[in-house]
């Protein structure tokens, strides 16, 4: 199988000096995932991180807490903390890596490749480091057996990471409005500089629409809609009672103490959307000091291979929820569904045509555009056109 993902386009029609229509395309293949039927949940555990390019742990432990609930198993709390981990590592680098990579563009600068360089191996020596045996992906519990020594190691990485990200420690600016307005005054790393550059351009709001955040534990109809779903268009632009929800860092960070004061001025804006991302890899790295120090070994239960039912398994990918349902019937998959983040904050009726519409227009449109597509932060490439119909 190769990999799932290929792209979106967006045309923005002006007249009349505004954007009066967006048209939000993409060529995802969302329904791929039925290429998954007919194997045993273990092959398709081992498969699902190596077809995805990005954020591949998470699938696969989206995936395997699906074929888990399937199956009637109960992952000890052994293996969810260190999946958890898992999790939160992917996490961080995910957010590095779109920020070193993206974020420096949208400066007119080059991207930041000695530093993401050394981002990609962090998952898999996580993983190394808590199942020495490759098998973390096995439903039920693979053998965890942890090497504190090398989690600490990895641990010290991420925060040498953060601190050439954000050009010092972040308890420099993630305690107060004070504290991170002079932060991004500084302006020494791009995170700040991007920061800056939004706001002395009076865009800190450009982009707000009406705040539909997905709540944490997902919409209340998501298993009976994707069970229903039986042509694809569900998966392919979902809505939660007619609403299209937004899935992200704001949506999980919205009640922090930054974001919610930059929320309460600006709304769902390219500020908030921007900081909530940054503010997510300060959280994820608070919760991993902790986690590491509580992991403990485990043996895992092995699935039973003959097994029957159905199962949802959802997971805060760093794009936003992530959810995978699965039909298993006497051990082999019959039908497999994957909802991806990307198909709610790029709905053709989302937040990003929400935040776009009716925008002022002009020379830079291209430029906020890309600004706003950059935090909503899609999984796959995407191309902006300008449409002057004047």
């Amino acid at each position: 199988m190769s990999h799932l993902e290929s792209g979106l386009s967006v045309a923005l029609h002006v007249a009349d000096g505004a954007v009066a229509e967006v048209q939000i395309r993409s060529t995802r293949l969302v329904q791929a995932s039925r290429l998954l039927a007919g194997r045993t949940p273990p092959q398709v555990a081992t498969i699902l991180p190596t077809v995805y390019a990005l954020c591949g742990t998470a699938q696969a432990l989206a995936g395997i807490a699906a074929m888990e609930a399937a199956l009637g198993l109960v992952p000890s709390p052994a293996q969810r903390m260190a999946r958890r981990v898992l999790l939160r590592v992917e996490s961080v680098t995910e957010h590095a890596q779109g920020i070193l990579r993206d974020w420096p563009a949208l400066l007119d600068e080059p991207p930041d490749l000695a530093s993401i360089k050394p981002l990609r191996p962090m998952v898999t020596a996580a993983k190394r480091a808590l199942y020495p045996h490759g098998d973390w992906a096995r439903p039920g519990g693979g053998r965890l057996t942890i090497d504190h020594g090398a989690l600490i190691e990895q641990m010290r990485l991420m925060t040498t990471l953060a601190a050439h990200l954000f050009d010092g420690s972040p308890e420099d600016w993630a305690e107060d409005p004070a504290a991170l307005q002079a932060w991004m005054r500084r302006g020494e790393g791009v995170a700040a500089r991007l920061l800056d550059r939004v706001g002395r351009s009076d865009l800190a709001g450009f982009g707000r629409s009406a705040p539909h955040l997905m709540p944490d534990a997902g919409p209340r109809d998501l298993e009976s809609r994707l069970t229903a779903d039986a042509s694809g268009a569900y998966v392919a632009r979902p809505d939660s009672g007619g609403q299209v929800l937004e899935t992200n860092a704001l949506s999980r960070q919205s009640a922090h103490p930054l974001v919610a004061d930059l929320m309460t001025r600006h709304g769902t804006g390219l500020a908030p959307r921007l900081l909530a991302r940054l503010v997510e890899i300060v959280e994820a790295l608070r919760e991993l000091e902790d986690l590491v120090q509580d992991l403990c070994d485990d043996s895992g239960t092995a699935a039973e291979p003959s097994g029957s039912g159905s199962g949802l398994g959802m997971v805060d990918a760093a794009r936003g929820l992530l959810a995978h349902r699965v039909e298993i019937e006497e051990g082999v998959v019959s039908r497999y569904q994957i909802l991806a983040p990307t198909e709610w904050n790029f709905h053709p009726e989302g937040p990003l045509r929400a935040g776009l519409l009716g925008a002022e227009a002009g020379p830079d449109l291209d430029w906020r555009a890309r600004l706003l597509v950059a935090a909503l932060d899609p999984c796959v490439a995407c191309r902006i056109e300008v449409l002057d119909h004047a």
